[in-house]
């Protein structure tokens, strides 16, 4: 795991994925690293960036997320804090490197919300994107009322969220953009 190290710049001011993953990830090197071996940099089209400090029973954690495409995958980045399972009080860190082609998206949900002005006004409050596949997650069978059964498929699904108070303006922006270069190019037949 890195040493922590200052994470205040905000990645929405970068339009390059590099300097925008050096400004706002702890891990960025790990995380180019493993982005780079599925992707070449130049070729990104638009991505988003999360990351979220949690306390858990063993100490501070933080999960960091990273999302791109490059105009026909959609690749996902995950770096997690975790406990060893092999030595219980020993740090771990994990990273994940994911690629989904857009042709397996098969529902995507761009929702925007504003804040409503005494005076009428409008301001960008929150950006909700959801992406779905037809990739089975899991299934759960229910008893119905004929004293049967039925089963129930979940299909794997993608959430990314920013708000005024998760991120700012800016990444929000990022996020409209982001989900609209995932539309305009899954709409492309990839």
């Amino acid at each position: 795991m890195s040493d922590p190290v200052p994470m205040s710049e905000d990645w929405a001011v970068y339009q390059g994925v590099e300097d925008g993953l050096r400004a706002y990830l702890r891990d960025a090197d790990l995380a180019l690293d493993a982005i780079a071996g599925v992707i070449n940099l130049a070729d990104v089209q638009a991505f988003t960036c999360e990351r979220v400090a949690t306390t858990r029973s063993w100490g501070e954690s933080l999960w960091q997320e990273v999302a791109l495409t490059d105009g026909q995958r959609l690749i996902l980045w995950h770096g997690d804090d975790e406990e060893s399972d092999e030595a219980p009080g020993s740090l771990m860190f994990t990273s994940s490197v994911r690629t989904v082609p857009l042709t397996a998206i098969v529902d995507q949900g761009l929702r925007t919300r504003y804040s409503v002005e005494p005076n009428g006004m409008r301001s960008l409050h929150a950006v909700m994107l959801y992406l779905a596949t037809q990739t089975p997650e899991r299934s759960l069978t229910e008893l119905t009322d004929e004293a049967g059964t039925k089963t129930v498929q979940f299909v794997e699904t993608y959430r990314f969220s920013k708000s005024v108070t998760d991120g700012g303006r800016g990444q929000m922006q990022r996020l409209t953009q982001f989900g609209r270069a995932l539309s305009r190019f899954s709409g492309q037949g990839s």
